[in-house]
């Protein structure tokens, strides 16, 4: 999705209205009768009291008969408390979609095209008044021509060791990198990143296989880019006829390489990601979009009321310069292509690579906070367990940001980001969506408030875009 720069003042009157339930800083409020998910372990604290102060938790202990909950109580009535939700690949076009993330229980977000000048954007998503928190990439880097216009363009190593210090410099918490950079660039790029101490990550570049970008130390591979083509036995081959720009040449070559699958040499790639720290973020949320935007009943999406007019146009396919000519053995195609790659998250996950949920929002028909819930009722689809996904939205994205110490679970110490649901979701992992309260930064808000912000939602300006 390419970016966009605010070119209006954000309406804050749409939220004017108080949100229910918002805790004071340092106010002490005890959750009672919950049961705590261990996402470390799958374990279920029953009937715990979970204390906070601030936006710190406090304790998490068993419930005491004799003991009086502190400062404000809320009782959770045997709901299931869970760590506030992460999506680890989003695009902001508008600071009315932020809020949605709070309303669906994600507390953070990995920003995965950035803007030249971070610090500018940062004051400027700064100005929402509910959003999470998000960790903020670079504006992509990719070779000539860019797929996407913002891009910063690197042809040779020298560029490409300049801009990793233009993007350090500017403040960026990570390097995104795109299909089109060259080879040399790439490795003089990977190259910088080390020296300069910032993690670069994203697509695969068609001219880098994943096992080089694995020991080069790219920190984490979108959407299985090229995982299919390194587990085959022509992986060679088919690296050269990859272009730039040809999408659908691209699809025919997955289908080859899935022809010529080799499960040796994809066990031995999938133990070097293992062993190097490869995280894998699958986004199978908008590989299934894509597959059926030609099925009218997934189109007529009910959750497209929480998004603006123009979304909806840019969201038909006749409006996309990427799917306007798809004819439907294309789109059935990419369905195939979809089932191929759920089987591909299942061997990845049985063979204990690194796994993160992410959407890629703001892509068509991946909705904002939502579409996380999809994703990951659809990493169990493909072989992963309610416990795995659900770690691979909250634990691991804080250990790949090496924010453990911070948030990911729930305990002593760490930042009181929360979900508290209505029912188990280790029993099923749809009941993630069945959120009764979050909490973000301690900061509390109840179905009431929830219900605030959807209804805002539908009722928005437009007027905060990102241009």
């Amino acid at each position: 999705m390419h970016a966009r720069a605010l070119t209006a003042t954000f309406a804050l009157a749409l939220f004017a209205s108080p949100l229910a339930g918002q805790a004071p800083p340092q106010e002490t409020t005890s959750i009672t009768h919950v049961t705590v998910i261990d996402v470390a372990t799958g374990r279920k604290l029953a009937d715990q009291t979970v204390v906070l102060q601030g936006e710190r938790i406090l304790s998490v202990s068993a419930a005491d008969p004799a003991a009086a909950p502190q400062g404000r109580v809320i009782d959770a009535h045997g709901g299931f408390l869970i760590p506030g939700l992460w999506d680890m690949h989003v695009h902001i076009q508008d600071l009315e979609d932020l809020p949605l993330y709070i309303a669906n229980g994600v507390t953070g977000v990995r920003l995965m095209f950035g803007a030249r000048d971070t610090r500018e954007l940062r004051a400027k998503l700064s100005t929402a008044p509910a959003g999470p928190e998000v960790i903020f990439g670079s504006a992509i880097v990719d070779g000539d021509p860019p797929v996407w216009p913002g891009s910063i363009i690197v042809n040779k190593p020298e560029e490409a060791r300049r801009t990793v210090d233009n993007i350090k410099a500017s403040g960026a918490d990570f390097v995104k990198i795109y299909n089109g950079i060259p080879r040399d660039a790439y490795f003089a790029l990977a190259d910088e990143a080390h020296k300069q101490n910032i993690p670069f990550v994203g697509h695969l570049p068609y001219q880098v296989r994943a096992s080089e970008a694995s020991d080069a130390g790219q920190r984490s591979i979108e959407h299985l880019d090229g995982i299919a083509i390194a587990c085959s036995k022509k992986e060679q081959s088919l690296i050269k006829e990859l272009r730039p720009g040809r999408y659908l040449e691209k699809m025919n070559l997955y289908v080859e390489a899935l022809h010529s699958f080799d499960g040796a040499q994809c066990q031995t790639l999938f133990a070097q990601f293992k062993k190097n720290g490869t995280w894998q973020v699958p986004t199978l949320a908008v590989h299934r979009s894509m597959g059926w935007m030609n099925d009218s009943h997934f189109t007529s999406d009910p959750r497209l009321a929480y998004m603006s007019g123009d979304v909806r146009y840019r969201w038909q396919p006749e409006n996309d310069f990427r799917f306007r000519r798809w004819t439907p053995a294309e789109f059935e195609l990419h369905r195939s292509l979809f089932a191929a790659d759920k089987q591909m998250v299942g061997i990845m996950f049985r063979a204990g690579v690194p796994l993160l949920a992410g959407t890629d929002a703001m892509n068509p028909f991946c909705f904002p906070g939502f579409s996380l819930h999809d994703e990951l009722a659809l990493l169990v689809e493909s072989g992963l367990t309610p416990l795995a996904a659900l770690q691979a939205a909250t634990i691991r994205p804080a250990e790949f940001l090496a924010r453990a110490e911070d948030f990911g679970v729930i305990a002593a110490g760490k930042r009181a980001d929360m979900v508290l649901l209505a029912a188990d979701p280790l029993a099923d992992i749809h009941n993630t969506t069945q959120i009764q309260a979050v909490w973000l930064q301690g900061k509390y808000f109840d179905r009431a408030a929830l219900d605030t912000l959807l209804a805002n939602a539908k009722h928005r300006s437009g007027k905060g875009k990102l241009h």
